[in-house]
């Protein structure tokens, strides 16, 4: 199955960068979307799933992906990069653009077929997850939960992590679907994410 997975991923390209919606390619295949803060690690697990490390630009500098990544796989599936959100070193006006470019997707994409919020598992939760949280829950959108680099935390912390975002879920139980940890460094957790991708694609 792995190895099936890793053929299935390593046939990627990719497509374009948008800064509005309205620019997107249209497409009859399903797409998934990458959502998550500044830094959270969204282009490494893209990277990680295609086994491409060069696919999506990855960055220590918070708030690098600015628009709408769009990348395919195997021409079965479209992979979306959103840009991060709640990185502060940015202005005001344009904090706003970069949420209203992401609430525009999540509720207008008809072929979005599931969000994968991130979270990185040393920070937890913020409100601005939660913001995220509501406007996929207003959209009626299935999401999954990745948990991050959970390379950098010792396995109780990371349980600990996992239980308050799990319960914390309760209240988006409509819409929640699953909750995966990872790490892209030490390729942990990277199998399921494929699996589930893969799923989405037949």
């Amino acid at each position: 199955m792995v190895l099936n997975l890793n053929l299935f991923f390593s046939d990627n390209k990719f497509v374009g960068s948008y800064n509005d919606i309205m620019d997107l390619p249209t497409s009859n295949i399903w797409e998934c979307c990458f959502a998550g803060r500044s830094n959270v690690g969204k282009s490494s697990i893209i990277n990680a799933i295609t086994k491409n490390k060069y696919l999506a630009n990855t960055s220590k500098t918070p708030g690098r992906t600015q628009n709408l990544n769009v990348y395919q796989i195997k021409e079965k599936i479209n992979v979306i990069d959103l840009p991060g959100y709640g990185y502060a070193k940015v202005s005001k006006v344009y904090r706003e653009q970069l949420s209203d470019l992401i609430d525009s997707y999540i509720k207008i994409r008809k072929n979005l077929k599931i969000i994968y919020l991130l979270i990185d598992c040393k920070v937890g939760l913020k409100n601005s997850d939660i913001d995220i949280l509501d406007v996929i829950n207003d959209s009626n959108k299935k999401f999954t939960v990745i948990i991050t680099k959970i390379d950098k935390c010792s396995p109780s912390f990371i349980n600990k992590q996992i239980d308050s975002v799990r319960s914390f879920m309760k209240n988006y139980e409509k819409n929640f679907t699953n909750m995966y940890s990872s790490s892209s460094l030490k390729n942990k957790g990277i199998v399921d994410i494929q699996k589930n991708i893969y799923n989405l694609s037949k």
